[in-house]
């Protein structure tokens, strides 16, 4: 009798074990591989969800999010104006592809350096948002990332600089070197996603548009 019940307890371990294992491969298989869109093209962001124009997407969680910063140089400037100036008509067009970019999307404030080539890139993200650009000086940008990285304020920031600057910012952010040199001075379609998580790591995207 007593050796009838170790059997059937030996038989009910053995059965348990091997549901157990079966359902660790199932949970193995459902896991999802983290999708690499670094180097594609954004197309837009609705809510929280990155879509590139090649049909992918990544979805952000809200739950793990601390802070979100959106970051592009200026667009084409005009060369032909020394001093301060103006875009191109090929950069008011891709100051229009970023308010349409993040037409879907939560923003709670944004910087920019003040020059014309930076304002105007902004310009139409600010019209279609109803929000003040915030300026900030680049003699003082350490303060100002000091106040976008702690504010409580401002938690989905879109920043606009330059193609020495926003390498540097994006580092700092980051808390890790992103980048080793400063944007080429013919590139204008880098746009950063910097997402900083409750657990202290950041995530970085590095895109084009």
């Amino acid at each position: 009798m007593q050796k009838s019940f170790f059997t059937h307890l030996i038989f009910k371990i053995s059965i348990i074990g091997l549901l157990l294992a079966m359902l660790m491969t199932s949970c193995k298989e459902k896991e999802v591989p983290k999708i690499n869109i670094d180097g594609k093209t954004i197309k837009e962001i609705k809510a929280n969800i990155i879509y590139t124009v090649d049909g992918q997407s990544v979805t952000l969680n809200e739950d793990s999010i601390s802070k979100i910063f959106y970051l592009v140089r200026h667009a084409e400037k005009d060369t032909s104006i020394a001093g301060d100036p103006p875009l191109t008509e090929e950069g008011i067009n891709r100051a229009t592809t970023i308010a349409d970019i993040m037409r879907g999307t939560r923003i709670d404030a944004i910087y920019s350096t003040m020059t014309l080539r930076t304002m105007f890139t902004v310009d139409s993200l600010s019209d279609i948002k109803a929000m003040q650009i915030l300026p900030y000086d680049n003699k003082t940008l350490k303060e100002t990332l000091e106040k976008v990285k702690y504010d409580d304020e401002y938690n989905r920031i879109f920043m606009v600089g330059h193609s020495n600057t926003i390498p540097s910012i994006t580092n700092t952010l980051a808390g890790r070197d992103i980048f080793t040199k400063i944007f080429d001075e013919s590139d204008y379609g880098n746009f950063i996603i910097v997402v900083a998580n409750k657990s202290g790591t950041t995530d970085v995207f590095k895109l084009r548009y």
